[in-house]
């Protein structure tokens, strides 16, 4: 099969499970499943835990943005699920500042463990990845704006993003700052889903804060089918980048 083959149909896959995800909540709603699953109950005991956050504020932020820092350092597969958390917990603002700070921080350390210290272990894990290559190939001119694109359009798993650029010849500072400005986008509609939840009710679920953050979740993950779409039409412009 063709990559662009290829291409073109894991992207409607991707479009598919997330179109199947919505309608299974909308189901869950209608068909009166969710009290079965106890929801009024989760939310008690979230809110429990946000009592918490809300009396030892400071506290709370150091062990989240910890396990955040941890999470992006380690590579481990949950952080989106920890962005929607942090910003039930602490609110878009805060959480979204969080997100965004620890992500860039885990993943400056991970840049620099990996230049510095892991560089050929580094090299002979991402031989094995096809995608690497591909990757690296686009910092050879002007890496700064392509580690911003990279950042901004989840096209490769963050966690790759975050080790090849330790291979390529991107300076530090450029790196930290495309990786800060470039997951802003993503980090802030996680956290407002996040927050959005905190109006979720049995009888109302699809309240004005639910349904905005829901859209800008669909939008999220529609861009890279709107950047593939975009660059089929217009070849010659970023070429290095394809999923």
């Amino acid at each position: 099969m063709r990559p662009s083959v290829r291409n073109r149909q894991s992207m409607w896959v991707r479009v598919a499970v997330l179109a199947t995800l919505v309608a299974v909540a909308w189901l869950a709603v209608r068909m009166g499943l969710l009290p079965w699953l106890q929801l009024n109950r989760i939310q008690a005991e979230i809110g429990y835990f946000r009592g918490l956050v809300r009396q030892h504020e400071m506290l709370a932020i150091l062990i989240l943005g910890g396990l955040y820092f941890l999470a992006t350092v380690l590579s481990l597969p949950f952080g989106i699920f920890l962005s929607v958390l942090l910003g039930y917990l602490l609110g878009r603002w805060m959480g979204t500042s969080l997100i965004v700070c620890s992500a860039t921080a885990g993943a400056l350390t991970l840049f620099v463990l990996a230049r510095w210290f892991l560089g050929r272990w580094i090299r002979s894990r991402l031989d094995k990845q096809p995608q690497a290559a591909l990757i690296a190939r686009g910092f050879e001119h002007h890496a700064f704006n392509y580690l911003l694109l990279l950042r901004l359009i989840p096209l490769f798993p963050f966690w790759l993003i975050n080790l090849v650029p330790a291979v390529t010849a991107i300076r530090t500072r450029d790196y930290v700052v495309a990786t800060f400005l470039g997951i802003l986008p993503a980090s802030f509609v996680f956290a407002n889903f996040g927050a959005s939840l905190r109006h979720f009710r049995l009888g109302n679920p699809w309240s004005t804060e639910t349904v905005t953050a829901l859209i800008l979740i669909i939008l999220l993950s529609l861009l890279p089918v709107i950047y593939r779409l975009w660059k089929k039409r217009c070849p010659g412009i970023g070429s290095e980048v394809s999923g």
